[in-house]
């Protein structure tokens, strides 16, 4: 069943808001982690995020709604999935060729469907493959363009299956927020209680980086600029983020949003382009629009009646 107008464009626009946040959160991070390990950056992120979505809780809500409404154990599975998703990323990241890991994570949307049909039993919704198919080829064609632009082409490294892995713990998280809160629990509630779980998380994850060389030390005494970068990246490319995504999927499935995974770095070229000063390639905005193609594709098939 098609789900109603306001239902359709508050979701969409959850989605739109959720890739703007994380396409600004692209070339954020590769300027944060000048300044900071990529471990230890994972658990200030957090902290930030969580003491901002916690006012946000007790203002929007009231302070009872701090309190967890679920057994503390599911908000440390939640809270897991979020922090194994971080560290399987940024390890990743860490040990795969940057146009390798490009094209790993355009298939987000079929990693996605996957963890959905396996968690869920749900089919798949209508228009996926057509709409995964132009989502892939949009990101071969901004792939191919990088690749030409930097005299490179794929180099497997070991690295990608970790990001397999960590889009399909993200996708676990994302499904499990919607199963064990009630319908009525604000997305708000949902992400500051899974944020604040995977605090503990992070720093467990950075102490065993730090102890087996991974990490160096941590930067206690960022400059003024590398703090107001993580205040931005906190609160708007982690706490905002997160919570639009999670209203997107309450609305339109996880299914969905897998395809507007691909327009993160969409945006991320745009916002680059606009404050980074860095200037796209023909191919990147061609593979852009057919990524875009797709994306309306699959949302003009949700809204029509079956």
């Amino acid at each position: 069943m098609s789900p109603p107008p306001s239902v359709f464009l508050l979701g969409t626009l959850s989605y739109l808001c959720a890739s703007l946040l994380w396409g600004l959160n692209l070339p954020l991070t590769g300027a944060l982690l000048k300044h900071f390990d990529p471990f230890w950056v994972s658990p200030c992120r957090y902290l930030i995020a969580s003491l901002a979505l916690g006012l946000l809780l007790m203002l929007s809500y009231g302070p009872s709604q701090l309190r967890s409404p679920i057994p503390l154990l599911r908000v440390l599975w939640l809270s897991l999935s979020v922090a194994v998703f971080l560290v399987l990323y940024n390890l990743g990241l860490y040990t795969t060729h940057p146009i390798t890991a490009a094209a790993i994570s355009a298939g987000a949307p079929i990693y996605v469907a996957v963890v959905s049909r396996v968690m869920t039993g749900a089919p798949l919704e209508k228009g996926f493959w057509v709409a995964s198919m132009l989502t892939l080829l949009g990101a071969g064609i901004a792939i191919a363009g990088r690749a030409s632009s930097s005299g490179q082409g794929l180099a497997f490294r070991g690295g990608e299956i970790l990001l397999v892995l960590s889009i399909m713990s993200w996708t676990v998280y994302s499904i499990l927020a919607q199963r064990w809160f009630t319908p009525d629990t604000p997305a708000l509630r949902r992400t500051y209680l899974s944020s604040v779980g995977a605090i503990p998380w992070l720093l467990v994850f950075w102490g065993l980086a730090r102890a087996s060389g991974l990490a160096g030390p941590p930067n206690l005494s960022p400059s003024p600029q590398a703090w107001g970068m993580l205040l931005v990246a906190a609160i708007f490319s982690t706490a905002l983020a997160t919570v639009a995504w999670n209203m997107g999927v309450a609305r339109l499935g996880v299914q969905t949003g897998g395809m507007w995974q691909n327009m993160v770095p969409v945006f991320a070229v745009v916002i680059s382009l606009i404050f980074f000063g860095v200037e796209p390639r023909a191919e990147q905005i061609t593979g852009g629009l057919v990524v875009l193609a797709g994306v309306l594709y699959m949302q003009w098939r949700k809204m029509r009646p079956s």
